[in-house]
């Protein structure tokens, strides 16, 4: 279902997520360190950054989208992920080779296992939970100067499936 929320009023809520926790994600616990941030240089003006992200057990958060591509690697846990609209790639480390890379296509979703890593193109929507135990995610982001790291879209109750059960 759409929902039509007015540019304006779309805006304040940005702003007033944004301002009430440090990701724009407001989830009770889910926590984010600030690593480092900088140009990226020969990148048209966008920047890297790096984050650590703890989400602890039981928690969802919400169905969302990043301004730029994304990607992050699973140190501890298990995390259940789900696509919205657009296609993500779990990587899995080859010794020797380049990650393996597998789609994760809308309407699906797949369980990421500590070690492998996940790619998240420009824009695709998606949200994640942690059913199996503490996810702690290095995260690193390109994304344009001056724009949020997530954009939230709705709760991940709103999403076309539950959460919490397994593909």
């Amino acid at each position: 279902m759409r929902r039509f929320v007015p540019p304006a009023i779309a805006g304040l809520a940005l702003v007033a997520a944004a301002a009430g926790t440090a990701w724009g994600i407001p989830t009770e616990g889910a926590q984010r360190l600030d690593v480092a941030e900088g140009r990226a240089a020969g990148a048209g003006g966008q920047g890297l950054a790096m984050y650590r992200v703890t989400i602890p057990r039981g928690t969802t958060l919400d169905w969302h989208y990043h301004p730029g591509t994304q990607v992050a690697w699973i140190m501890r846990g298990k995390l259940l992920y789900s696509v919205v609209k657009g296609t993500a790639f779990e990587t899995i480390p080859r010794p020797g080779g380049p990650p393996r890379r597998i789609p994760i296509r809308a309407g699906t979703r797949a369980v990421i296992e500590q070690g492998h890593g996940l790619l998240e193109p420009r824009g695709m929507q998606h949200y994640a939970s942690t059913p199996y135990g503490q996810v702690i995610t290095i995260v690193t982001v390109l994304k344009p100067p001056r724009m949020l790291g997530t954009i939230n879209i709705a709760p991940a109750a709103d999403s076309p499936f539950p959460p919490s059960a397994p593909r």
